[in-house]
């Protein structure tokens, strides 16, 4: 990729999307919610399958040999389909397990036959931990002083959270059951690319509102006219499409910059998360107005696309850590 995605791995992103569809569409997140119904966990055999969980390891583990420029446009696709959040987890772990030399954790990852959850970032001092989608999982991936470390845990008698997202859960249990740790000392910031892909997949829910809200501008009428030819919807659509590019453009420039190693990475990684995340909050709300009083059903997308964005802001450092590597990585000006 030289700014913009070959042939080759936009085919990769089209096979990704075709499975999305059929496996984990929207549709199967809001008949989830309704009737209460736990993940499939069968999808992350499935995911594992695919392929989704190995696309950064080397090919003589089983993987595909493509980090960071794939990774992270499939975590764009997923991010469009509010595919579970713990997929990340899998990805992150099995390369993280690689790195620390442990090939039977690596494999069970990558091939979906064991899960590894995702932390909240850990406030100094904290005994608690707070997980996201803990449950079936056996391992938690954290961020411990700007490096990615993994712990074995034991979730009995985690205390259930109420979760903004509700396409997810929370749950908070003591620090002490976080044990076993399984670390990476040297080598490729994995820290860096979990900001990344989450980045990439808040670019991706972005773009889902965007079209979300254009398709409803184009079908829905008032008084014999499609909303869309008013100056009231087109306005903030145009908007949406602007922030979508802007956050797109900013994701492929911090994915190159991570691939290459460049000295500015952290900078443009911060950068394309903050931007992201703006895109998909401000995004979202729009796609509520846009559906007018739609838009604040539990049937439609937009209130998920809104609690996800939230959810994904806080993951791999939230705003207020992403400003302070902004400010602290900013390049000097000449």
């Amino acid at each position: 990729m030289d700014l913009q995605p070959s042939v080759d791995q936009l085919d990769v992103v089209d096979t990704v999307e075709a499975w999305l569809a059929k496996e984990l569409s929207r549709a199967q997140v809001h008949e989830r919610l309704r009737t209460g119904a736990a993940p499939d966990v069968a999808a992350w055999s499935r995911a594992a399958d695919l392929g989704l969980f190995s696309l950064g390891l080397p090919e003589d583990t089983g993987g595909a040999g493509c980090p960071v420029v794939e990774e992270a446009l499939v975590a764009r696709a997923l991010g469009r389909h509010l595919a579970p959040v713990s997929f990340l987890g899998s990805v992150l772990g099995a390369r993280l397990a690689h790195a620390a030399g442990d090939p039977a954790l690596r494999d069970a990852l990558a091939e979906g036959r064991a899960r590894a959850a995702v932390a909240l970032p850990v406030r100094p001092g904290a005994g608690t931990v707070d997980v996201v989608d803990l449950a079936g999982a056996g391992h938690v991936l954290l961020v411990v002083e700007g490096a990615l470390t993994m712990r074995r845990v034991d979730a009995a008698g985690a205390e259930d959270r109420d979760c903004l997202d509700p396409s997810s859960t929370l749950h908070r249990l003591p620090a002490t059951r976080l044990t076993d740790p399984v670390t990476a000392a040297e080598g490729f910031p994995l820290a860096l690319l979990g900001r990344l892909l989450t980045a990439a997949m808040l670019v991706g829910q972005a773009e889902a509102a965007r079209d979300a809200a254009v398709a409803h501008a184009k079908t829905r009428e008032q008084f014999g006219r499609p909303i869309g030819v008013h100056q009231a919807i087109k306005h903030p659509v145009a908007e949406m499409a602007v922030r979508c590019e802007a956050a797109s453009s900013l994701l492929l420039l911090a994915v190159l910059a991570l691939r290459d190693g460049r000295p500015d990475a952290v900078f443009q990684v911060a950068a394309a998360k903050r931007t992201a995340v703006l895109a998909a909050v401000e995004n979202a709300r729009a796609d509520v107005q846009v559906h007018g009083g739609m838009g604040f059903t539990w049937e439609n997308d937009a209130h998920l696309f809104l609690t996800r964005a939230h959810l994904l802001d806080q993951l791999f450092g939230g705003r207020h850590a992403v400003r302070a590597d902004l400010l602290g990585h900013a390049p000097a000006m000449p």
